[in-house]
């Protein structure tokens, strides 16, 4: 069963949409209602949900306050709105999609299907990334991590990882072929669970394989030169660190 909770300054609004996902959204279930940002905010660390269905204008501030407001591990978010002019900024902000009132309820169906497709996939990554952490206290290496994808868990090999970047609270996988993976987990989460030997959080938003650095360039904090051409910047507060792994 997936959580759901309504953000919406609008009972109306609040009250058909909440009808609509009974009737036709299986397996989603609305747990909780809010009229504004701060109601909104206490209701989602209150009922911890899978999914949000957010209005953007409110009386006391916008759906995306309330985004402002997530951790790392944030719900799946549908926009449903009056506004067609934050599209754009929704999509930015990672949320799931973006539907205007009044919701039609083809439309409802598709967004819920994908927004129910990311929190499975996350839930599965969360499965996978507690195996992984037993391996590692067991000092065992499988040598492959997982990827949630549509289907159910996608594992790679450690060794075709080239780098890893942030992608606001997911992370793209960049491999050797040329082939790319995006997950629903945060960067973090990789850096605790790849071998420290082998992987350097060279960046905030980068985690870079050791193994395929080519060349380092000098700078304020330096940039290196992947295999198969990326180029990645080293923060200037990861500079020393990165050249005491090469007793530079």
């Amino acid at each position: 069963m997936i959580k759901a909770v309504i953000i919406d300054d609008e009972l109306q609004s609040r009250n058909i949409l909440s009808a609509l996902v009974s009737k036709y959204c299986e397996g989603v279930k609305v747990e909780g209602e809010a009229c504004n940002v701060a109601n909104g905010i206490e209701l989602i660390q209150e009922r911890d949900p899978d999914l949000i269905f957010l209005d953007i204008a409110m009386p006391d501030g916008t759906g995306f306050d309330v985004l402002g407001s997530l951790e790392d591990e944030a719900p799946e978010v549908i926009f449903i709105t009056a506004y067609n002019e934050y599209a754009l900024q929704a999509i930015k902000a990672n949320a799931t999609d973006y539907i205007l009132k009044p919701v039609n309820i083809f439309e409802l169906q598709s967004a819920v299907k994908k927004a129910s497709d990311r929190i499975i996939g996350k839930r599965n990554m969360d499965t996978a990334m507690a195996l992984l952490r037993g391996n590692r206290q067991n000092n065992a290496n499988p040598g492959k991590i997982a990827i949630p994808d549509s289907e159910g868990l996608r594992f790679i090999d450690m060794e075709r990882i080239i780098y890893l970047e942030a992608k606001g609270t997911y992370t793209e996988f960049f491999c050797t072929g040329g082939n790319k993976y995006l997950s629903s987990k945060p960067l973090k989460e990789y850096e605790n669970i790849l071998p420290q030997e082998q992987f350097f959080r060279a960046h905030h938003s980068y985690v870079i394989n050791l193994r395929f650095i080519q060349n380092y360039h000098k700078g304020n904090g330096g940039y290196v030169t992947m295999a198969e051409g990326a180029v990645i910047g080293i923060a200037k507060r990861k500079k020393r660190q990165f050249l005491e792994i090469f007793h530079a």
